[in-house]
């Protein structure tokens, strides 16, 4: 096995970064906030350009976070240093990544729903009396797939932190032996 490279590393990271962060900031800052914005239409409109311009970045992060585990030699390398660790986070990331893309799909589905984007609401993950029966059950499914891929990427980033700290332990019988 090959040692990972420094750029899978901070691909990784970056990725995992991003990815959290602006899904972090989206769930607790930009959803709630969009209240302020007295026209519901108007919060439709903001909050799908919003996050539509998130999401085009953010595809491009969950993909650079799994193909560096995957192919980077990540995997590999956490593989030795906590097995079931590494197992645990291939699970977690795999959940994070399903549940962050089907985000994308529910609010891109909702801003589907009006010409220009401005399906009408109350905030980031309630719908209005108003918001058409398909966009306003997109909403409902956002609040919980957003809510999972926060905490699924959180145990990833955790698994990650204890795997990054562990040391390469020995695998077959002679190296037990000998260490």
């Amino acid at each position: 096995m090959t040692e990972p490279s420094n750029i899978s590393k901070i691909g990784h990271n970056l990725g995992l970064a991003t990815w959290f962060g602006g899904t972090l900031f989206g769930q607790i800052a930009l959803n709630p906030t969009i209240r302020r914005i007295t026209d519901k239409n108007e919060r439709g409109r903001v909050l799908n350009e919003a996050w539509g311009r998130f999401n085009a970045l953010n595809f491009t992060a969950i993909a650079a976070a799994i193909v560096t585990w995957r192919l980077g030699g990540l995997r590999d390398e956490a593989e030795l240093r906590a097995p079931g660790l590494a197992r645990l986070k291939n699970l977690m990331l795999g959940g994070a990544a399903i549940s962050g893309i089907a985000s994308g799909i529910l609010g891109a589905r909702i801003a589907s729903q009006s010409s220009e984007g401005d399906t009408p609401v109350e905030a980031g993950t309630e719908p209005a009396p108003e918001t058409p029966d398909e966009a306003a059950q997109s909403q409902r499914l956002i609040a919980l797939s957003g809510t999972s891929n926060l905490a699924l990427l959180v145990g990833v980033i955790a698994a990650s932190a204890v795997i990054e700290s562990s040391a390469a332990k020995p695998r077959g019988a002679l190296s037990r032996l000998l260490s």
